[in-house]
Parts: structure tokens; C-alpha cells; sequence
């Protein structure tokens, strides 16, 4: 049974086919593919004289069978043999001698010239470490102009030893031996003269054409002669020896040995490192084979009629057993097949040219007689050589220049043209030159016109396979003739002709064995990838794969698995994910999914469980939309499974062939909807320090217009905060299940890129088709710097994947930028008052910082202890720390009454080591201004707190009051670099109406230095109060107590005030009407009396107590005028009595009331000063002072004095009488009149008390 050689091409016909094979056991395989890449390199070689370059074909196997299609396509048989073996020792040797012979006599049929290449020993053929012995006396005496021959034991058994020269080639060729078309004829080929027959019992080789032929006469000569007259360079014993050495100078030369006249030249190497000539000896062998077929060629042009020969396929023999060969038909026949080997052998030395001819003169006789098998392999002759010609692509290129054993120049022909143009300027070129070294060279220019072009090449390969599908026997070659047609087809790209012919590779019925089978499909399915087929190459791939385990056969599962492995790329199946296009569907996703599961079977059936997981995460990755439930549930199962005994791993893993797998990471399971990097807590945020802050402030306006931004884009990796060292950060995730089975998530951690971090993993369980679950991952950076968060890591159903932003499927930018900051100190903060229900002020500065919140509920005028306690709960001291309070601007004012700290008290208890506590004293103060909302009043609200920083019941008259306490506390590292936090407290204050002060007024004391103050307080509490005032006139009085909802006049007396200068702005704000205030304003006179006026209450129902303020009270000019201390100072003297109110005196209506004034002035002087005292007496009923009638009384004197200067310090004095006609009450009303002398404004003063008294 012949073999396809599915590997042969057109230009494989010119070839001469050499087979190189591994000999001994001593020789490693990868020191033997070392010699077979440097052989396989010289693939072209240059004929020196001939100007030829002949094209070899290296096989390392060549079944014995298909030599015997030698003689029906002559690049069939095997011209040469080169054995590489290795030994040590003559005795080794012997082993390698002999079993070069057995694979030499297999071939010897057609064997020309063969080499035996030996490493391990010296080219002497001498061990490296030879046994002492005495040597031989020959060497010693051998003369120095003599080559010394090597004298090396050919079979240590028998002591043999041959002298030969490194250029001998065999014997047997030379002479025209076994394959010397001469003595092997005589001896050995078959005669059909007649019915006789040669029944010479020789050796079965049956001639130099390969298989079996019949000889019509024999044919004399010797191969010698041929050899001598088709050039130089190919002879025989010492003679050329000699000259090749003469020709390469001082190249150094390996000894040769021989065996027992074989002919067959050994050659000697210590290693690969020191064979440096091994293409040189190449080259030679190859020049040998050529001179050899050469002169077949020339002897068979000339061979005369009568003496031919029919040559036979392997399976034509029997059918010539008794055939008349006298006829004409068969003497046709002889001539056309000798033709078409004529034509066989030109196209091997290099002659397409001449090849043709003889192909097309061979189909014209073979027409004739209808030899269809050889017209089929005419036709494919006359195409190979037309390929030759117009497209010469040689399929084993030397892929080292330095291998290239022949150069470019003038006179040579180019193995590489490519067209028939050029292939004919050379031709030109030669002849012009006169460098042919035979008659017929010029023959290739004028055949050279008549070959095919591409269309009539794939016509006549056409033909060719037609004719041979006629025969059942020829299936081989009608198989690799479809072959070489497609691929032929494929160099003219013309891929839909090549896939007719692959379809006829499919349907020949051939038998063969099972590696034949699988290299069949392999081929196909190369061929069809080569012509864009992918579909059809995947089919036949994993066609050849399951032919690897078809049942009866030994299993190969590494070779299905790397025929899957191959196949995957024409079902649309990316080993990598991240190559696939998410949301398009691309092949059939039952087949990928069958497809996927026998890679992931053969994967586990060769022992190899590592790609096995691989390959069922990526089934389970790319077609879980397509499975079923109970099919997802079998994936998952499965993967479970191997993930049992080999975890997924997510690095890349390497096949034995070399071929990378990408990792598998499982973006989509779980899938994540949304990933999140979110910022610290407000309170933890690292923020610059106030004081940088205020430092690096700008001097440009603000704008909101976002001007010339828009050529700038912000980087989406960025984020707008900061992450601190050695604190936890989060990651927020949702995920979806999509799968119908739970998903329990071993490992779920971040991805990250830059500083260290310590990684908190979370395990969430993820139910069936489950609606987006949110989990929160956890991470704390060790030091400053910048942290890219890249995605995340995860371990599902066994596998550990590292799912990166930029593989998921949705917009997310690749990764987030952040900063982390220096460590900086935490802490926690309570506070002694109760905890809030609700704290509205969120929009306050500080409002976002809060961490706790604290309620009290406070009277007006109260006021209470507040403790907030800060607990270091960092590594970290805490050596800054600022207190501040944030409120309405509006609201400031009252604010800072309400809540009062010590900057002192607070610093000195700083640092604030680890574990330590610090205590702020805080003050709360109930301010009100305890005056009656008048409610009747549509400004009434106007008049009260903002409600910007308090609300207020019109109906009890409650105001609350919030504010934000606000700590910046840094320190460690952080402080270093700038950062501290900010956390804060929110207060909320609820003031309670205690009392009101509904109506107040100034009256004069009973000194004229002092004033009274009568204030009516109205107790709106639910609690009785007792009203104490804290002055010398009520300090033996009882508290007064007022019921709730009962009014009670108090009356403060305090001596005569002198106001401070009001500044203007004071005067602008006073100015203001009501209505357009946002807030009522404390009174400046009001506010100068508080330090006089001392008014506590106590509630002993409530325990509380407070103070009453007089801050927001109003007063008149007229009021002011008692309250103000005046500039000068009046001396009253009735009837020489000092009069002390409010004494009533009296007098006889008989008597003169005498009136002694006396007016000092205190600090300034004044000018026209006058001074004047009017009797007055009281209304009716006490209402009022009535001027008195002039007709009632007597004035004895004046009542008026005048002085033009009163200077400070000095007084002016004034005496007058009156005598009172009728009784009644009256009284003496003193003023005076003056000029400022800086602004001559008028001034006046009266004396108060007035003087009353009675007249009876």
C-alpha cells in the first residue's frame, strides 16, 4: 500500500528527494535536529560549470512503497541517503556500519550516492581518547608531499580497514551499478520479449527507474563514461581525490572510511561545533547526484529505438505479463512513457524547458494508444514545469544567508523569478554570455515559450486528475495531483477554484490507516484555512482531532487536544475574553459550546487538569446566556469538579507545544453593575489646615462661567478627595448573579496598583437571578502616595480571577487615581447633653462634619454646663486642635451670648497622646430679650431672633436655637504635610419664655444722684418665680414673687449714669425702622445700664434659675434725662433747710419761703449763663404741674440771674423770697440756660427732684 505525501507541491517535481535518517541510539534526538535544520538549510545548490542550480528535497521517512513509483514520477525515488549517527569507538561504529546498511539496501533500488555522518570521534576516524599503542610504522615513514590516508577500522570484529579520500563518491553509481541504468538492467530487469522471461534469482531491485520495468534490450555502458562526459567533478579514487583538494585550498578535510567497496563515504566529526565544512560536503554530495542523472539524461535522449524499455507503475507489472511487444501500439507506448521520463528527468537538472517538450511530444503518442494513467502524468509534468517556470517559488527556503550556497551574478539563473519574462532575460543573458556547458541548454529559451499559462495550468491539472481517477489503483496520485493543484490555485488566488479541488480530495476512497487519516484532514483543513475556508478548516481540524481517539485505535488524546486547540479560531471561539465583542453573536453557539467541551474533556483525558479548568471557565464565561438552567447547572457543576483537584489559577499557562493560553477572568460572573470608589465620611476627609488655606487665597474674582474650559477635560481617572494612610477605605459594588445557580464568592478583594494596601476580602452569596446586591469592600493603605484601583479579585466556583475596570462592558473608566495623604489622628466625640431628634442646619458650613448632636431645653435667661469630650482612638498624638462655632451670619450676634468656651483652657490640654481625653467647658446661655412679642403687629416676627437661627411660636413664644460646634484637629504625619479633619457637634437650643418685661420708665430717686428704674415683669413660665434684685436699695427686701401669668412691677434704683460716646455705626443701626431689621438690636443706653441692674429669678418648681436682661429695652429723651448723670450740680436751700425728696415741707401762708440755688459746673465752662426759678403748683387729683397764676404769690427779688461765663469748677449762686397769698401745694421748678462756648448751641438742665412743699 503506497502513502500520500500530503505535503508535495508542483515545484516538488524538480527535486531530487533525499532521505536523511537518524542512525543508533547514541546520537540525542536534539543534537540529531540540530544536523537536520543545517542539512534542511541547504535546500539549493549551485553546480559550478553548469550554471545550474538543482533543488533538494531532505525527508527523514520515506516508505519503501511509494519508491516504487520511481519510475512513474521520477522526484518519487530516493537518490540519496545521508545516515547521522553517533559512536565512540570502533565498536559503535561497526553497530552504526551496519544498520546504515540495512536502510541502504531498502532504498538500493535507487539509491545513487549516500554518507554516513559520525559525531564523537576524531575526523581521523580515531577514538577522542584512543588506548595507548605503538603506531603503525607506515604513518612514520610516510613522505610529507603525500595526503596521509586514514587508516580507521571499518568492523573492529574483523580488523578490516579501507583507504579512501573525503571526495570518493559510491562505486556502484560510477560504474553503473544498482542505479547505474547499466549493470543493474543486465542483471536484474525483467524481459517481456516474447514470452520469455529473466529468471536470474537476484536481488529484488528491479532497475534505476524505481519500480518494476520491462526491458526490451539490454542497453551497454558504463555510468562512468556518463559521468566523464557530463563534466567534471565526479570521479573516482585518489586521482580525485587529490584535485578537489587542490580546488578548495586549506579547507580543513574530514577522513573517510569505507566498507567493503561499497563505495558509501564515512565522515568523521568530534561535535556539531567543530563540523564547519558539513555544507561544503553537502554540496558535494548533492553535485554528485546531479552528474549522475545527468548522464542518465543525456544517454536516455540518445537511447536508440529499438532498444526501449517500457517502463510500469507498480500495479502495471502484472498487466504486461504476455503482451505482444512487437506491436505497434506497444512501441508507441514504450516511446511516450520514455518520453515523459525524459521529461521527469530534465526537469530535475534544471531544464523546465526542455521538459515541456519532451511532456508534450510524450502526450502525443500516448493520445494514441490511450495510456491514460501516463497522459494524467504527463499533464502534471507539463504543469509542474510550467509552475517552475512562471512562479518558481521553492517551498524550503534557506532561512540563513549564510547557508545560501550560491550567490547572484551574471550568468547564473535565478531560482526565485517568478514570471516567464524574466526567466527568458536570463536566458538571453546566458546565451549572450556563452556559458552553456552542453548542446541542448539553449533549448530552454525556445521551449520556455510554450508553457502553460496559470489558466491552462489548472485546466490540464484538470485533466490530469480526470485521467487518473480512471484508475482505482492510482488514488494516491490523484489525491496529491488535487493537492498541488489548490495549492498552485492558492498562489494565484484564486481560492474558490482551490475549494473544487479539495472537495475532490474528499470524496476519493482511499484506504488508509488512522495517522494517515488524520494527517489527511489536518492537510485539508490547512489548505482550507489558506483559502479563507474557516469554517470548514475548524470541521476538518476536529474531524482530525476525533480521528486522533476514534474507537479501535490508540488513543492519542494530546494530539485531538492540540487539533481542538487549532480548531477553536474557525468557530469564532477567542481563548482570550477580552478579544470577543460583548452583545454579538458570532458562529453557532451549540457548537461552540459542544466544541468547548471536548477541549475541556481531552484536556482532562490527557492529564493536563490545569486546562481543563481553563477551558471550562471559558465555556462557562462566554456561553452561560446560551445554556439552559439545568445546563448551567452541569457547567458549573463540572467546573466545581476540577476546580476540586486543581484551582483556577488567573496567570497565563503554557501548552507543550508552545501556544500561550490567556488567563480567564470572570468579569460577568458575578456581573457587576456598578463600582464605585467612594470618599471618607466628611468627618475623616483630609483637608488642607485653615491657616494654608487662608494663605493660598486668590486675589481674582470668582466667576462662575467656566471660561476657556472647554479645550481642558478633566481626567475621568481622577477622583475629587483624598484617602488617608493607615485608615480604612471603601469600594462600593453591586452585583448580579445571572446564572440559575447560587454563587458563593470564596474571596472577593480590590485590585490595586501602587502604594501597599491591606486588603479586608468580603465573601457574599449571591442567590439565583438575584436583583443588584451592594457590597462594600475594604481597604487600608500603609503609606502616602498615589493608588490606582484597577478592578478587583475574586474566587468563584473555584476559579481566582483579577477583573479589571477596563475588561468590563460597560462605560467606567480603566482605572481610579487617588491620593493617599499622610496618617493623620482620629478621634471620637460625645458630649454630656442628650442626643437631638433632628438637626435641621445641614446647609451650615460645618453642617456635613456633625458626628454627634446634643438637645437642651433652657429658660430665658438660664444657663447651663456643657462638657464635649474628645477621645483620641488613633496611633497618632493630637497636638492642634481649633474650636470654632458655625451659625447664621444673621444669628452671630446672639449665638455668641448663647454658647461661650475657654481658648485657654483647651490648648492646655494639648497634645492629646493615644487613648487620652480631652474636655471642652461649654457654656449655654438662654439670650432672649424678654420683651412681649406683639403679637397684634404685622412686623412682630421682624422683631425677634432670625429664622434663619431660630424658629418661633407665635403662641408660647419658644425660639430654638441651632448651632455647629466645629473641631480642626491634626497632627503625625499629616500635620507635616499640610491635612488635618474636621468633625463637629450640633447643638440645638430650645428657649423657653420665662418673663417679659411689658412696660418700663426712669424716675427720679430721692437723691438727685440716683435714678429709679420701674420695670413691670410678667411671668409667662408655667412655674411660680421669685424675682430678686441684687442692688442697695433691695437688698433687705424680700425676693418678689410672681405667679404665672401674674404682672409685678419691680423698682431698681442706681445711681445717675454718664453714657459713653455712641459710635456712628451704633447710630445707623438705631436708625433703622423695625420692620426692615432682620433681627432686634440690643439698645446702647440699655446695655451701659446692665452692669447697674442685677435682676434674678428662681423658679423652685423647675430648679432652674436665670437673670432677667435689659438689653433690648427703649428709652426716651426724656427718660435719658433722669438717667443720665447731668453736667452740673444744683444746691436747693428752702428757709435754710435742705430739701430732701420726697419730704413735703411746710409752711404759714404769712411766712416767705426763701429759696437759696446754688449751680455748679463740673467739667466744661459755659457763657450766658442764666438761672431761673418758677413757682409752680399741682394739678387737681395730682395730675401734672400746673403753671401758677401770677395773682397767687409775691415775688420779693428776682427770679432770675444772668452771668456771662461760668467756668469749670466754679459755681453761681441765687437767692430769692415768695410769699404764697392762699394755701395749696406747690413747688419751686429750678432751670437753667446756657452756651456751649465751642459749638454756641443752647443747653438747659432743670433740678431734679423738683422742690414741692405746702403753704397753710
Amino acid at each position: 500500500m503506497s502513502f500520500v505525501d500530503y505535503s508535495q507541491t508542483a515545484e516538488d517535481h524538480q527535486s531530487l528527494l533525499v532521505l536523511v535518517r537518524h542512525t543508533g541510539s547514541h546520537l540525542p534526538t536534539n543534537l540529531f535536529n540540530l544536523v537536520w535544520e543545517r542539512i534542511r538549510a541547504l535546500s539549493v545548490v549551485h553546480v559550478q560549470g553548469q550554471n545550474r542550480n538543482v533543488v533538494v528535497r531532505y525527508k527523514r521517512g520515506y516508505p519503501v512503497e511509494n519508491n516504487e513509483w520511481g519510475a512513474f514520477q521520477a522526484h518519487r525515488k530516493v537518490l540519496g541517503l545521508v545516515s547521522i549517527g553517533k559512536c565512540v569507538d570502533h565498536e559503535e561504529f561497526a553497530d552504526l556500519f551496519e544498520n546504515y546498511k540495512k536502510v541502504k539496501e531498502e532504498y538500493s533500488n535507487t539509491i545513487i550516492n549516500s554518507r554516513l555522518i559520525i559525531f564523537g570521534m576524531n575526523t581521523d576516524g580515531s577514538p577522542l581518547d584512543p588506548k595507548p599503542q605503538q603506531p603503525p610504522p607506515s604513518s612514520a615513514s610516510s613522505p610529507p608531499s603525500q595526503h596521509s590516508p586514514s587508516h580507521v577500522s571499518a568492523d573492529s570484529g574483523h580488523g578490516a580497514s579501507a583507504e579512501t579520500s573525503c571526495g570518493d563518491i559510491d562505486s556502484e553509481s560510477t560504474r553503473g551499478g544498482p542505479d547505474g541504468d547499466g549493470n543493474s538492467r543486465e542483471k536484474n530487469n525483467e524481459s517481456v520479449e516474447g514470452d520469455k522471461t529473466d529468471s536470474n534469482p537476484g536481488p529484488s531491485r528491479t532497475g534505476s527507474d524505481g519500480g518494476g520495468s520491462v526491458t526490451i534490450t539490454r542497453v551497454g555502458g558504463d555510468a562512468s563514461s556518463v559521468s566523464q562526459n557530463g563534466g567534471s567533478g565526479v570521479g573516482s579514487g585518489k586521482k580525485a581525490s587529490s584535485s578537489e583538494e587542490k580546488d578548495v585550498g586549506g579547507r580543513p578535510k574530514s577522513n573517510s572510511l569505507t566498507k567493503e567497496s561499497t563505495g558509501s563515504e564515512v565522515v568523521f566529526y568530534p561535535s556539531l561545533e567543530q563540523c564547519a565544512d558539513l555544507e561544503e560536503r553537502l554540496k558535494e554530495f548533492v553535485t554528485s547526484l546531479f552528474f549522475v542523472l545527468e548522464g542518465k539524461r543525456l544517454e536516455r535522449t540518445f537511447e536508440r529505438s529499438d532498444r526501449l524499455m517500457l517502463l510500469c507503475a507498480p500495479f502495471e507489472k502484472k498487466d504486461f505479463i504476455g503482451v505482444d511487444t512487437d506491436t505497434k501500439s506497444f512501441k508507441r507506448k514504450c516511446m511516450g512513457r520514455l518520453r515523459k521520463h525524459l521529461g521527469d528527468l530534465c526537469l530535475q537538472a534544471s531544464l523546465p524547458g526542455e521538459a515541456i517538450l519532451h511532456y508534450q511530444t510524450a502526450l502525443d503518442l500516448l493520445r494514441t494508444v490511450n495510456d491514460f494513467l501516463w497522459m494524467g502524468a504527463c499533464y502534471e509534468g507539463l504543469c509542474s514545469a510550467s509552475v517552475v517556470l512562471t512562479m518558481s517559488q521553492s517551498k524550503a527556503t534557506p532561512p540563513l544567508r549564510r547557508n545560501q550556497s550560491f550567490s547572484e551574478k551574471r550568468g547564473v539563473s535565478s531560482p526565485n523569478t517568478k514570471h516567464k519574462a524574466n526567466a527568458a532575460a536570463h536566458l538571453r543573458q546566458q546565451q549572450s554570455i556563452g556559458s552553456y556547458s552542453n548542446g541542448v541548454d539553449h533549448l530552454e529559451q525556445q521551449t520556455s515559450l510554450h508553457c502553460l499559462n496559470p489558466e491552462d495550468i489548472i485546466e490540464k491539472y484538470k485533466e490530469a486528475i480526470t485521467n487518473y481517477s480512471k484508475y482505482k489503483n492510482s488514488a494516491m496520485v490523484e489525491m496529491e495531483a488535487s493537492l498541488k493543484a489548490c495549492r498552485v490555485l492558492i498562489q494565484q488566488r484564486k481560492y474558490l477554484q482551490a475549494s473544487d479541488f479539495l472537495q475532490n480530495v474528499v470524496y476519493i476512497n482511499l484506504s488508509s490507516s488512522e495517522e494517515d487519516k488524520i494527517q489527511r484532514y489536518s492537510t485539508l483543513s490547512s489548505l482550507y484555512g489558506q483559502i479563507g475556508f474557516h469554517r470548514k478548516e475548524a470541521f476538518f481540524r476536529r474531524v482530525a482531532a476525533m480521528q486522533c481517539v476514534s474507537p479501535g485505535s490508540n488513543p492519542a488524546w494530546q494530539q485531538c487536544y492540540q487539533l481542538l486547540l487549532q480548531a477553536v479560531q474557525g468557530y469564532n471561539i477567542d481563548l482570550d475574553p477580552r478579544d470577543s465583542v460583548q452583545g454579538l453573536n458570532s458562529g453557532w453557539p451549540v457548537i461552540q459550546h459542544r466544541v468547548l467541551h471536548e477541549l475541556v474533556y481531552s484536556a482532562r483525558r490527557m492529564g493536563n487538569p490545569q486546562l481543563a479548568v481553563r477551558h471550562s471557565t471559558l465555556l462557562l464565561h462566554t456561553m452561560y446566556r446560551h445554556l439552559s438552567a439545568e445546563e448551567q447547572k452541569e457547567a458549573v457543576t463540572g467546573l466545581e469538579t476540577l476546580t476540586s483537584k486543581c484551582q483556577g489559577t488567573p496567570q497565563p499557562l503554557s501548552t507543550d507545544t508552545g501556544l500561550i493560553l490567556p488567563p480567564v477572568h470572570l468579569t460577568t460572573l458575578p456581573t457587576v453593575r456598578s463600582f464605585k470608589v467612594l470618599s471618607p465620611p466628611p468627618h475623616l476627609r483630609a483637608v488642607k489646615l485653615s491657616s494654608l488655606e487662608d494663605s493660598t487665597s486668590s486675589i481674582f474674582i470668582f466667576t462662575p462661567l467656566l471660561l476657556g474650559s472647554s479645550d481642558k477635560k478633566g481626567n475621568a481617572t481622577d477622583v475629587d478627595f483624598k484617602w488617608v494612610a493607615e485608615d480604612m477605605c471603601e469600594v462600593q459594588l453591586q452585583l448580579v448573579n445571572p446564572l440559575s445557580v447560587e454563587m458563593r464568592m470564596l474571596y472577593l478583594g480590590l485590585l490595586t496598583e501602587g502604594v501597599g494596601v491591606e486588603v479586608f476580602p468580603s465573601s457574599p452569596c449571591i442567590p439565583p437571578k438575584s436583583s443588584p446586591l451592594t457590597v462594600k469592600l475594604m481597604t487600608k493603605p500603609q503609606a502616602p502616595g498615589q493608588l490606582k484601583v484597577l478592578g478587583y479579585t475574586s474566587q468563584v466556583f473555584g476559579v481566582a480571577s483579577h477583573c479589571k475596570l477596563k475588561d468590563l462592558t460597560w462605560d467606567i473608566p480603566p482605572f481610579y487615581d487617588i491620593e493617599v495623604v499622610p496618617a493623620l489622628p482620629q478621634v471620637s466625640l460625645t458630649c454630656s447633653l442628650p442626643k437631638a431628634a433632628t438637626f435641621a442646619s445641614t446647609s451650615l458650613p460645618d453642617g456635613a462634619t456633625v458626628v454627634a448632636n446634643a438637645a437642651a431645653l433652657l429658660y430665658a435667661g438660664q444657663s447651663q454646663d456643657v462638657v464635649v469630650t474628645l477621645h483620641n482612638i488613633s496611633a497618632h498624638p493630637v497636638t492642634h486642635l481649633a474650636v470654632k462655632l458655625e451659625t447664621r451670619n444673621e444669628a452671630k450676634e446672639s449665638t455668641d451670648k448663647m454658647f461661650q468656651w475657654s481658648e485657654e483652657n483647651v490648648q492646655s490640654q494639648l497634645p492629646l497622646q493615644p487613648g487620652a481625653q480631652l474636655c471642652v467647658a461649654l457654656c449655654l446661655y438662654a439670650a432672649s430679650d424678654f420683651l412681649l412679642p406683639p403679637v397684634t403687629s404685622p412686623d412682630a416676627t421682624s422683631s425677634s431672633m432670625s429664622s434663619r437661627s431660630h424658629t418661633e411660636n407665635s403662641e408660647k413664644g419658644t425660639q430654638t436655637v441651632e448651632a455647629v460646634l466645629s473641631l480642626e484637629y491634626t497632627g503625625g504625619p499629616g500635620q507635616e504635610a499640610g491635612y488635618c479633619r474636621r468633625c463637629s457637634l450640633a447643638l440645638t437650643v430650645d428657649v423657653l419664655p420665662s418673663l417679659y418685661i411689658t412696660n418700663w420708665d426712669a424716675l427720679p430717686a430721692n437723691s438727685g444722684h440716683d435714678v429709679s428704674l420701674v420695670l413691670d415683669i410678667l411671668n409667662v413660665s408655667s412655674h411660680q418665680a421669685d424675682v430678686q434684685c441684687d442692688n442697695t436699695s433691695c437688698d433687705s427686701s424680700p425676693p418678689i414673687i410672681i405667679e404665672t401669668q401674674q404682672c409685678r412691677r419691680i423698682v431698681v434704683t442706681l445711681p445717675r449714669v454718664t453714657f459713653p460716646e455712641q459710635q456712628e455705626s451704633d447710630k445707623f443701626e438705631s436708625r433703622i425702622p423695625v420692620k426692615y431689621r432682620s433681627s432686634r438690636l440690643p439698645d446702647f443706653h440699655s446695655m451701659v445700664l446692665t452692669s447697674f441692674v442685677d435682676v434674678r429669678w428662681t423658679m423652685p418648681a423647675a430648679k432652674v434659675k436665670g437673670k432677667v436682661s435689659i438689653d433690648y429695652l427703649k428709652w426716651t429723651e426724656d427718660q435719658l434725662d433722669f438717667i443720665r448723670r447731668p453736667d452740673v450740680t444744683w444746691h436747693v436751700v428752702v428757709n435754710k433747710q435742705h430739701y430732701t425728696a420726697p419730704d413735703l415741707m411746710s409752711f404759714p401762708s404769712s411766712q416767705p419761703v426763701t429759696v437759696d440755688v446754688s449751680l455748679s459746673a463740673a467739667k466744661e465752662s459755659y457763657q450766658d449763663v442764666t438761672l431761673t426759678v418758677q413757682p409752680g403748683q399741682e394739678g387737681g387729683g395730682g395730675e401734672g404741674q400746673q403753671p401758677l397764676d401770677p395773682a397767687i404769690y409775691i415775688c420779693l427779688g428776682s427770679q432770675t440771674v444772668s452771668t456771662s461765663e461760668l467756668e469749670a469748677g466754679s459755681s453761681l449762686h441765687h437767692s430769692c423770697s415768695f410769699l404764697f397769698l392762699s394755701p395749696g401745694r406747690f413747688h419751686f421748678h429750678i432751670s437753667c440756660a446756657a452756651h456751649h462756648p465751642d459749638s454756641m448751641v443752647q443747653t438747659s438742665w432743670s433740678c431734679l427732684p423738683v422742690t414741692q412743699f405746702s403753704v397753710v
